[in-house]
C-alpha cells in the first residue's frame, strides 16, 4: 500500500523584481527580517539549512504557546539565482517526521514584478500535531504574506 503524499501550494505576485525577491529567500540577514529568527543557509548546491523559530520571539502569533525553540534543517537541492531555491525540511527533534522539500520558484513578469510559488511536498499525512501538515499550510499561508510584504517594502 502506498502511502498518500501532500503537497502544500502557494502562489503570490509580489511588486519586487526577481533580484529583490530571491536575495529575500536567500540571504539569512534578509530572511530573518520576515521568515525565522535564527537562519543558516549556504547558497549552494549541497549547502547547509537551518531554520529556527525561537521561543520567544514576537514576530508571528504562528508559533503559539513554544516552551522551546523550534528548528528545521536540511539541506540545498537547486539553486539557480534569481528563478529556483530548494531545500529539504526535516523538523529537528521530532523522530515520526520525513524529510520534506521546500520549493521557490520566481518567475519575472516584468522587472518590478514576480510571481513566486511556493511548493512544500512530502508530507504523509501523519506527522505529529506539532509539525503537521495543516500547521505547516497555516505557516506558509502566514510567512508568504510576510514576504511579500517585506519585497514590496524594499
Amino acid at each position: 500500500m502506498t502511502e498518500t503524499v501532500k503537497e502544500i501550494r502557494k502562489v503570490v505576485t509580489i511588486n519586487a523584481s526577481a533580484e529583490t525577491v530571491f536575495k529575500a529567500l536567500t540571504d539569512p540577514a534578509e530572511l530573518t527580517q520576515w521568515f525565522p529568527d535564527v537562519v543558516v543557509l549556504e547558497p549552494k548546491v549541497g549547502g547547509k539549512t537551518r531554520f529556527t523559530f525561537t521561543k520567544d520571539s514576537n514576530r508571528t502569533n504562528c508559533y503559539k504557546n513554544r516552551d522551546a525553540d523550534k528548528s528545521s534543517g536540511g539541506r540545498v537541492l537547486d539553486f539557480v539565482k534569481n528563478k529556483k531555491l530548494a531545500y529539504t525540511w526535516k523538523s529537528e527533534g521530532v523522530p515520526d517526521f520525513p524529510e520534506t522539500v521546500v520549493t521557490w520558484d520566481l518567475e519575472s513578469l516584468s522587472d518590478n514584478q514576480t510571481r513566486v510559488t511556493l511548493t512544500h511536498t512530502g508530507f504523509t499525512g501523519k506527522e505529529p500535531a506539532s509539525v503537521s501538515y495543516e500547521g505547516h499550510d497555516q505557516g506558509w499561508s502566514f510567512f508568504v504574506q510576510e514576504l511579500v510584504k517585506y519585497c514590496e517594502k524594499k
